[in-house]
């Protein structure tokens, strides 16, 4: 054979060749040259589940920490606040059935943002803003900083409106009534948008244990703001949602007892 019997093969070979090649290349990431070995990717977004409303839960840190609690770091250092953030959770009006571990990006919050957090939020001492965000904040369809960024908003007015008078009853005993109306004087209804939970502390005074003890505080806020965000406060009565445990009157717990 000669060698121009095998220019048609050849050809065919480098035609072959060229768009194999330019296959492959099409399929590799694109790499930045700014960040060298390392892809562009989108950032991946949190999706919204369906629920009804939130529940902005506060615990009363001292009764947080006198209930089996007190190794935790953040019962040992100086918490000026009664009211402090347990989570922002989205919720059902049919009770347990609430959305929660919904896929979302790990939790980067803004700098700034996690320095406010942490005065509202000892808990991330333990890494609570972890577990919040992963059970709950991820199916609210918000990005973390804004889901974080709504919880303190509204426990900021919470706080402003119970902080002194909590201050005061530590260590004394009060009622539904006394509180709800200490919230309303500061801002008119604002008392029937929350519950009051209760329970005895297994750290308690003995002469107090058998004594209900205010844990919590949960608020009923409609997620009618934009993106679903939480927006009007609800009545909590009209969703459902009552007092738990705390009878005619209940203890405020003391910080370091």
């Amino acid at each position: 054979m000669t060698i121009g019997s095998h220019q048609p093969r050849v050809v065919l070979s480098l035609v072959v060749f060229t768009a194999l090649l330019s296959f492959f290349s099409a399929c590799q990431p694109d790499i930045s040259p700014s960040k060298p070995g390392r892809a562009v990717q989108a950032p991946a977004a949190t999706a919204r589940s369906d629920f009804d409303f939130y529940l902005l839960a506060l615990s009363l840190h001292a009764a947080f920490c006198a209930d089996g609690h007190e190794r935790q770091s953040e019962c040992h250092g100086a918490v000026r606040r009664p009211l402090v953030i347990h989570g922002l959770w989205p919720e059902n009006l049919a009770p347990r059935t609430y959305p929660h571990d919904c896929p979302a990006p790990a939790l980067q919050l803004d700098p700034a943002l996690a320095r406010e957090l942490e005065e509202f939020m000892p808990g991330m001492d333990s890494g609570l803003h972890l577990h919040e965000w992963r059970e709950h904040g991820a199916c609210s369809g918000l990005d973390a900083d804004a889901y974080f960024r709504h919880a303190l908003e509204l426990a900021r007015t919470l706080d402003a409106a119970l902080r002194a008078r909590l201050t005061t009853l530590a260590g004394a005993e009060t009622s539904a009534a006394e509180l709800r109306a200490t919230a309303d004087r500061f801002q008119p209804g604002l008392g029937a948008t929350f519950t009051l939970h209760c329970r005895t502390l297994r750290d308690a005074p003995p002469d107090e244990r058998a004594r209900p003890f205010l844990v919590e505080l949960r608020q009923c806020v409609d997620n009618d703001g934009p993106d679903g965000a939480p927006g009007k406060l609800l009545d909590c009565a009209s969703m459902n949602r009552r007092d738990q445990g705390c009878g005619a009157s209940f203890r405020i717990a003391e910080q370091g007892r």
